[in-house]
């Protein structure tokens, strides 16, 4: 059975994704920062991590940074609470910023539970190819998310 690591400060999300994850066949495990995460990530074998982005401390693009060093393999997906920002109001898109680190998906908060499941299924997917090898010479597959801020009805 896959194991999820799930790295968000806000109790609810954490113990919302851990409902909606064991009931759909994953183990969950739960940290609520960044380095309380990178401590778990040290001491198991992880599936896939889902990442808040904003979080005391250690926020998650530190925290990214981090796990890269840990587990350079490791599939992630981040997720945000802050709005996709507008480039033109100074403000940078965290969640595009992490897709350029390596996300398998970026979310904003709340998601659709489609949303988080597929990207889940999209690092399961990265994570076995990863361990299983390359035998084709193809390389691995990178999975990422595009974006786009959502559009206005006209």
């Amino acid at each position: 059975m896959p194991t999820i690591l799930v790295i968000d400060d806000d109790h609810s999300i954490r113990h919302a994704i851990q409902a909606l994850l064991q009931k759909n066949g994953y183990d969950v495990v739960l940290a609520p920062d960044g380095a309380t995460g990178l401590k778990l990530i040290g001491s198991a074998r992880f599936d896939a991590v889902i990442i808040d982005m904003f979080m005391d401390g250690m926020d998650g693009l530190a925290t990214i940074h981090e796990l890269k060093k840990c587990d350079p393999d490791l599939p992630f997906v981040a997720m945000s609470g802050f709005p996709f920002t507008d480039p033109r109001n100074g403000v940078p898109d965290f969640l595009g910023m992490a897709v350029r680190l390596g996300a398998v998906a970026a979310l904003q908060k709340p998601c659709r539970v489609f949303e988080l499941l597929n990207a889940v299924q999209k690092c399961i997917a990265a994570r076995k190819h990863d361990t299983e090898g390359d035998e084709d010479g193809e390389g691995a597959a990178v999975l990422t998310a595009e974006f786009e801020r959502p559009r206005k009805p006209s």
